[in-house]
């Protein structure tokens, strides 16, 4: 049996949704707050210059951003996003965890 587009489709969704949220961790280690601009840079998510879509580098990171806020676990902040508490509390890697 083969993977089927779907399946392909929710594998590459989880990979951008992690991706996402190791660049919000690793801002909110430097308590920093990033835009969804930021978080497409730093994520690797964006276009070369030049390319026709105008304002199109940020709608990936943008999107993937509101499904994170639907699910709590990013929330919006002034200019920027960042992990919600229980999600800095799930990934932070600065404690033992039992």
């Amino acid at each position: 049996m083969s993977i089927r587009p779907k399946q392909f489709t929710r594998i590459g969704e989880f990979h951008l949704e992690e991706a996402v949220l190791d660049v919000l961790l690793e801002a909110n280690h430097e308590r920093e707050i990033i835009g969804a601009a930021e978080v497409s840079r730093r994520a690797g998510i964006f276009r070369e210059p030049g390319h026709s879509m105008k304002g199109g580098n940020d709608a990936i990171a943008w999107g993937i951003l509101g499904k994170l806020i639907k699910e709590n676990r990013v929330i919006k902040v002034d200019q920027g996003f960042k992990l919600t508490d229980e999600e800095f509390e799930l990934r932070r890697d600065d404690v033992n965890k039992k």
